[in-house]
């Protein structure tokens, strides 16, 4: 799969580029643990408060970067008919032993998964999985109903706390890693590099026919997944009414470990 936690991706980073095969070695091994290591249902569920007013019963849903299901799984148990496509072989086994026959599960790379008869009614990629590839031009091949929307959680570009802990501990590349273009995660001793998206160029890559409808952060003060140890902290018990505020604000809330962006495929 090619969903990311935070802890995996602190590891290593340079500028160096690995083949798709890297990526889906690593979610192979990844897969028999990754439920384990990321398990944050809160985050998860912010996420699912937003998607589950747009997706409803009866809809046909494409889950780009499904993983092990979680999402998938979620969606299917609300009545959406759900595809869902990785490129680890490993982490779409783990779904099939969770859901059974109840989602339409494809291993394959997300970038060519382009079915010709199927129009979808919306799409769903969450945690990073768009962060494992360099371009999203693809995105405007698949074939959706006008009116469709799209949610996309991809890791932002600056996150304040992750930048305040690697400057405190002496470490300023890390603290400014994802400043850059690309940079270079280890999961389970494979390396690949992951991309930081902006938010116009996810615009550009959709292209004049969606248009952006909201943008909500998932931490920008506050622990993401790997930072957990800092909660014993009492001063960001204070910070969390500021972290909302930014999270909120359309502005700023691409500055926080990921954000969810929301586009709307406009009617034709």
């Amino acid at each position: 799969m090619t969903t990311l936690s935070c802890r995996l991706l602190k590891l290593l980073f340079v500028v160096t580029l690995y083949p798709v095969n890297s990526v889906r070695q690593a979610f192979d091994r990844h897969a028999s643990v990754y439920d384990q290591v990321f398990s944050d249902t809160q985050i998860r569920a912010e996420v699912w408060h937003i998607a589950d007013r747009l997706f409803s019963r009866g809809m046909h849903l494409l889950d780009l970067g499904c993983g092990t299901g979680q999402d998938a799984i979620h969606f299917a148990q609300r009545g959406i008919n759900v595809t869902a496509v990785d490129i680890s072989a490993e982490m779409i086994a783990q779904l099939r032993q969770k859901a059974g026959e109840s989602i339409q599960c494809e291993q394959a790379d997300m970038r060519t998964y382009i079915p010709e008869t199927i129009r979808f009614d919306g799409i769903f990629s969450n945690f990073g999985a768009l962060n494992c590839v360099p371009d999203l031009e693809w995105l405007r091949q698949i074939r959706l109903a006008a009116g469709s929307y799209v949610v996309l959680t991809t890791m932002g570009r600056f996150y304040p706390l992750e930048s305040a802990v690697f400057l405190l501990k002496g470490k300023p590349r890390l603290a400014f890693r994802r400043l850059a273009r690309s940079c270079e995660a280890v999961v389970e001793g494979i390396r690949f590099k992951v991309y930081y998206h902006r938010l116009q160029s996810i615009q550009r890559a959709l292209g004049p026919g969606f248009e952006l409808r909201e943008v909500r952060g998932l931490r920008s003060l506050l622990p993401a997944p790997g930072f957990e140890h800092l909660e014993r902290f009492e001063v960001l018990r204070f910070l969390k009414p500021v972290d909302r505020w930014l999270c909120s604000h359309r502005r700023m809330a691409v500055c926080a470990d990921h954000f969810v962006s929301v586009w709307r495929c406009r009617e034709t």
